[in-house]
């Protein structure tokens, strides 16, 4: 049987070059992770500028490549390491993974996909290289049939909405997960991956709640991404034309209540 160590997994999640995402918001809901499984602890390593520059590559290889000499050169010590991108990858892949390396890239996940967000979608291939990487047998591959399950290959990039949106993993790569990993594993990428813990936006004390309370990024609407000046604008005439509309109902409910108490004085 597997089992996890006594100690969880030390993950670090890189920005390899500037992200074109809001990154702080992605830090938190990453490192929210550690709170809610017990397979993985994600860490985000310190670093003064972003290690790379952005740029397009032809193969997941040469990318994992130069990510493995960051991360040799900044002594960074962690189990598994995973680097955010901004450039493509490949023939439009979403992610690419050897040993104890993935790079992930943002380019090909659209504003127009949103919703999920651009933030789901990376905790959706966090999961994903996760399993890669956590296969010592290395038998554990993506999958071309299209599932719903977060290691489906998705030649139309689109379908990952669906994937992201089911959180499931199918039947197929939980068997292999249980064989070649663990049970517990399979537990810790089932709860990551079904997205439950990230709870409503409505509801008060969720993280999707304080993701809009503390970062302005409502996960029912926004794409994630950095917003363009007329996104941010629209944002403030909306907050500002609710602010408006709940001013002016308190007046008129306030002169509604003040006319009746006169009439009814006025009356008497």
């Amino acid at each position: 049987m597997h089992m996890p160590t006594s100690k969880p997994k030390k993950v670090a999640v890189i920005f390899l070059n500037k992200p074109n995402l809001d990154e702080l918001s992605l830090k938190f809901l990453v490192l929210s992770l550690n709170k809610v499984q017990q397979c993985f602890e994600f860490e985000f390593p310190e670093i003064d500028e972003y290690p790379m520059a952005k740029k397009d590559y032809v193969d997941a290889g040469i990318a994992l490549l130069d990510f493995s000499k960051v991360v040799e050169e900044r002594k960074f010590d962690s189990d598994c390491f995973i680097g955010i991108v901004a450039g493509s990858i490949g023939k439009n892949w979403f992610w690419g993974c050897a040993g104890k390396f993935a790079v992930i890239t943002t380019e090909d996940w659209k504003k127009r996909f949103a919703p999920p967000s651009v933030q789901e979608y990376l905790i959706h291939s966090i999961v994903s290289v996760l399993i890669i990487m956590s296969d010592q047998s290395e038998t554990i591959k993506s999958h071309h049939p299209t599932r719903g399950c977060c290691l489906d290959y998705t030649v139309l990039k689109e379908e990952d909405r669906a994937d992201i949106a089911l959180g499931y993993i199918c039947s197929d790569c939980k068997s292999r997960i249980r064989e070649k990993i663990g049970e517990i594993y399979l537990e810790c990428f089932e709860k990551i991956n079904s997205m439950g813990w990230l709870g409503e936006v409505s509801e008060k004390g969720t993280l999707a709640y304080d993701l809009k309370k503390y970062f302005r990024i409502d996960l029912d609407k926004d794409t994630g991404f950095y917003k363009t000046r007329r996104e941010k604008a629209k944002d403030y005439l909306t907050t500002l034309s609710k602010e408006v509309t709940s001013i002016a109902l308190g007046t008129i409910v306030g002169a509604f209540i003040g006319f009746v108490i006169g009439w009814l004085f006025g009356k008497g």
